[in-house]
């Protein structure tokens, strides 16, 4: 954390909005799934989420160094997953728009996944933004968001900074907080009011290829525009440089990737002309995202395996973190069929009847099942597996790694079934296997697992990126399959997905 000037005297209201909605997952999201996950109101309930590495623990620790008073109004998280129920969006802006504990404080911050959709509104963080700035027209707001936020132009005149995670997977949540509250901090010292300014590259970049733990176009990107913010530093101007990437799987018409930056109310034509250079360097780089990836029937027939090395097979169409319902069964089916090392660990499918009817059996019971591919019937049916009950857990347990450290998490009930040289990680809830955690409550220690197969994309290389010697992504139907050509987008211009040449 850089070197802050003591604000005893500043008070700063907090509140959290923070969902990605996948427009191809069947279902929506409810009150329980933001109750199951980050769901609190006021200071004294923010408290648990001091020493996390989520956005209001880095709140939390900016307040710690900097002295001002943080004041916390409704806070409400929830994992990835479908468009949210629109009563639930409404109430939950309404109760932070209306909330009395903003009516004294110097500034406002906002926590946001800036990809939320609601079942009515394709850009409830926009709404909520323009209502909050329509209540108060004079008082500098700003705001944090993930790397694939979809901002609007409206969002952004209503904000006076905004910052976005740099790093993929996002181990930064703490930090994109803790600059959008210096952002606003300086803006109340100073008595002053920001802008932003938004440039799009009328493209949405996959995440396939987006990691910025590797070289790559998403770290010369991040690279470019911190070099940049230096420059115009340099040059006596202060700008804080973010570039997104948008969702892939909103179909919204605001989908796109592009630029925000956030500069002081008289350095506009500055930042413009940073955005713009910014945008044609992203451009260049789009084809550099496509992926090229292989079937799971046709990876697992090479057994890669079999050169001794460790390896780990990722299924990122069902991806929870990018909104999947975690019960597709394109790679359950072909890994079935496949030559297996034992000791092969599938994590996960969610499949509440095969955990409730393990849990009657009861450990050590041998059961017949249909496994997953009950909540869509469009990417694949159930597979039948026959197989042992090893263990049953409640399915909680608290992040241990990077991602998310601190954050509790509730699988569910779940079953861990062996089906000849694989264990089967079944449960309830959907949620990524992206901890330790995750694997210990089942009894696994992932550092010893010869073949990985996981619902996941990047993420999970947050814990895991050392444990194994290789990582390939499969494609199989799912809401977030790599070829797009293949899902019913409706409201985005072809053009932003055709990535070039």
């Amino acid at each position: 954390m850089s070197d802050r000037t003591k604000r005893t005297s500043m008070k700063i209201g907090v509140a959290r909005l923070w969902h990605e909605a996948n427009s191809f997952t069947k279902g929506s999201v409810g009150l329980d799934h933001f109750e199951g996950r980050e769901y609190a109101y006021g200071t004294e309930a923010a408290q648990q989420f001091r020493g996390t590495t989520v956005e209001t623990g880095g709140a939390l620790e900016w307040a710690d160094h900097t002295g001002a008073e943080l004041v916390f109004s409704r806070l409400a998280a929830s994992a990835p997953g479908g468009p949210v129920d629109q009563d639930v969006l409404d109430a939950l802006t309404d109760e932070i728009v209306t909330d009395p504990i903003f009516d004294d404080v110097d500034g406002i911050y906002l926590s946001m996944h800036g990809s939320c959709i609601g079942t009515q509104d394709a850009s409830p963080e926009t709404t909520l933004v323009t209502r909050m700035r329509a209540r108060f027209p004079d008082r500098p707001i700003t705001a944090s968001f993930d790397m694939h936020c979809i901002p609007t132009d409206e969002m952004c005149a209503a904000l006076d900074g905004a910052t976005v995670y740099r790093e993929y997977p996002h181990t930064d949540m703490p930090q994109a907080a803790i600059r959008a509250l210096d952002l606003l901090g300086d803006l109340v010292d100073r008595g002053a009011r920001g802008q932003v300014v938004l440039a799009c590259c009328d493209l949405i970049l996959p995440s396939f290829n987006m990691r910025t733990d590797e070289p790559g176009p998403m770290t010369e990107i991040e690279d470019l525009a911190r070099s940049m913010e230096t420059e115009q530093a340099s040059a006596g101007t202060a700008m804080a440089i973010y570039p997104y990437a948008s969702f892939a799987y909103a179909d919204v018409p605001a989908g796109n990737s592009g630029v925000m930056v956030s500069v002081a109310a008289n350095d506009g034509g500055a930042a413009q002309t940073a955005a713009n250079t910014m945008v044609a360097e992203m451009r260049a780089r789009a084809p550099r995202f496509r992926p090229d990836l292989q079937t799971a029937a046709n990876l697992l027939a090479q057994a890669p395996w079999r050169d001794g090395r460790r390896w780990a097979i990722l299924e990122p169409s069902d991806n929870p973190m990018s909104g999947g319902n975690g019960d597709t069964t394109g790679l359950l089916s072909a890994a079935v069929h496949a030559d297996l090392p034992e000791g092969t660990v599938f994590a996960f499918i969610s499949d509440a009847e095969a955990v409730k009817a393990a849990g009657q059996a009861g450990i050590g019971a041998f059961l017949t099942l249909d496994l997953g591919g009950k909540r869509d019937a469009r990417f694949g049916g159930p597979v039948k597996i026959s197989g042992v009950v090893e263990k049953l857990t409640d399915g909680k347990f608290t992040n241990s790694g990077p991602m998310e450290h601190g954050i509790p998490i509730d699988l569910g009930p779940t079953a861990l079934l062996r089906v000849g040289p694989m264990r089967i990680i079944v449960t309830t809830r959907v949620y990524s296997p992206n901890d330790p955690g995750y694997f210990h409550l089942h009894g696994i220690e992932a550092t010893e697992i010869p073949l990985l197969l996981a619902k996941a994309k990047n993420h999970i290389r947050a814990s895991f990126g050392r444990s194994f010697d290789a990582f390939a992504q499969v494609e199989t139907p799912g809401p977030a399959m790599a070829d797009t050509s293949q899902l019913p987008f409706r409201r985005i211009p072809p053009r932003r997905l055709d990535l070039g040449a």
